[in-house]
């Protein structure tokens, strides 16, 4: 077997490995929860996401035909009779919609790791290519996020796309390169709003013509006018919702301490030791070489750190686009060790420090959720009809017998707490949301603790700690 389809098929094992974590919450994960919330509601013919501009929209729409070849097939079988009875089942069974969303999160993952190999094996030789591939297939926290219905594995893949072509317009200097940078860079807007700073790149690289660079903006707006329409459509929702993000996220206008820069980058979680190392070698490897590939990587991968360096919110998922260029770069350095022995040692050193943690966080996301666990406790030991308040993350009851609130902003859990206990029997509460100080203190003190549940969390979505209260 080629191995790049070694790399490619041992990729599509890790990834599809615990793919079915959390079902059936149907918040298992919070976002992409939203994300095919606002992708079924294109079914009712509104194709404007507001207030939902969050993310653009490319993602959602190509969810949503993968989604409509879903329905055409229940439809062909007999399954659906309508669009509304899809959206019936929808609302009573998520399970399918959420593995259809990640199945094509997966999809994009292999595809960006493919064309990692291609990046490298362009830029250098097919021995790197082989290694980038690797290297990018055995990263956790790509794995990780390639376990979701969320944009992030899909904005990689255009980004990375984008900077092919600005390597041809670096060489070529042709039209046809300055056009197609410029449209997969609209397109990565459009996936994620980030993948506008790769049009810097396309500036640095192609600022003595001009008139390209002109045409490769009017690509970018192209593209990410078919992906994100109402973008323009519907400028003033989107304004509002995309600068009041962009003040969450990047901090805009706020003074960034230092210790924001320097945790924005902690890569040895994310990446591991030894591609950790691996990567920071290759980056020294850059700046000593004066290569024309060399220069290029070097000039990219600094555009991403100076911009994602000074976020004031950076969790390791909104990086992964630097990914693929530390993969190319760490095999670089890899690549070059002549020595048979030493090579094979270097790759078996990369296997035995990476794959345990792969191996357990797949092993983690395919077992049973702390919120379905603690649901079939609460089935099992609570009498039906009796009244929960529950906040976010927590185990959920779509169909069961109990009178459920759930208090998402935390209006009902500010209230008084004598009232809380004239309307409810039980209290659920879950590690991955902050209850009010005062709510926290008083369930202590006016609720006995009758089950508690915590496991190892593979991500930051996974195995809450669960704790359900008997209000006396």
């Amino acid at each position: 077997m080629n191995l790049i389809w070694l790399i490619l098929s041992i990729s599509a094992v890790v990834r599809i490995w615990g793919i079915n974590f959390a079902v059936p919450l149907r918040y298992g994960h919070i976002d992409e929860s939203v994300v095919i919330f606002y992708t079924m509601r294109f079914f009712t013919g509104d194709f404007n996401p507001n207030p939902f501009f969050d993310y653009p929209t490319l993602y959602l729409y190509l969810l949503f035909f993968c989604y409509l070849l879903y329905f055409i097939a229940g439809f062909i079988f007999g399954k659906f009779e309508s669009i509304s009875n899809f959206i019936a089942f929808y609302n009573s069974n998520p399970v399918p919609f959420i593995l259809i969303g990640r199945i094509l999160t997966v999809v994009f993952s292999i595809v960006t790791i493919y064309f990692v190999y291609i990046f490298a094996k362009k830029l250098f030789d097919r021995k790197t290519g082989l290694l980038s591939a690797l290297f990018l297939s055995l990263n956790w926290q790509h794995i990780l996020s390639s376990h979701y219905a969320t944009t992030d594995i899909a904005a990689v893949f255009f980004t990375l796309l984008s900077a092919f072509f600005v390597w041809d317009i670096y060489t070529k200097n042709d039209l046809k390169s300055y056009l197609l940078a410029g449209f997969f860079c609209g397109l990565s807007i459009a996936t994620k709003y980030y993948g506008g700073i790769i049009f810097l790149a396309i500036v640095l690289f192609g600022w003595k013509n001009k008139k390209y660079v002109g045409f490769s903006f009017l690509a970018v707006i192209t593209a990410f006018f078919i992906g994100c329409p109402f973008a323009f459509i519907d400028y003033a929702g989107f304004l509002s919702r995309f600068f009041d993000r962009l003040s969450v996220i990047i901090g805009l206008g706020k003074a960034i301490p230092f210790s924001s820069i320097s945790n924005n980058f902690d890569i040895f979680n994310s990446l591991g030791y030894f591609f950790s190392l691996s990567t920071i070698a290759g980056f020294i490897y850059l700046i000593l070489k004066h290569t024309k590939q060399h220069i290029f990587l070097l000039i990219i991968i600094l555009i991403f750190l100076l911009f994602f360096g000074t976020w004031q919110t950076l969790p390791g998922r909104y990086i992964l686009a630097l990914y693929p260029f530390f993969a190319i770069i760490s095999a670089t350095v890899i690549s070059r060790i002549k020595n048979k022995y030493l090579f094979s040692f270097a790759i078996a050193l990369f296997l035995i420090t990476t794959l345990p943690k792969i191996i357990k966080t797949d092993t983690l996301l395919s077992q049973k959720d702390t919120r379905v666990v603690a649901r079939e406790w609460v089935i099992e030991n609570i009498p039906g009809k009796s009244k929960i308040l529950r906040g976010p993350f927590c185990p959920e009851f779509p169909n069961d017998n109990y009178i459920t609130t759930i208090d998402w902003h935390d209006k009902i859990k500010t209230g008084g707490f004598l009232e809380i206990q004239k309307k409810f029997d039980f209290v659920i509460t879950s590690s991955l949301h902050s209850d009010p100080e005062i709510f926290t203190k008083n369930l202590g003190k006016y609720g006995n603790k009758i089950y508690e549940i915590s496991k190892e969390s593979a991500g930051e979505f996974q195995n809450p700690t669960i704790k359900i209260y008997k209000l006396k």
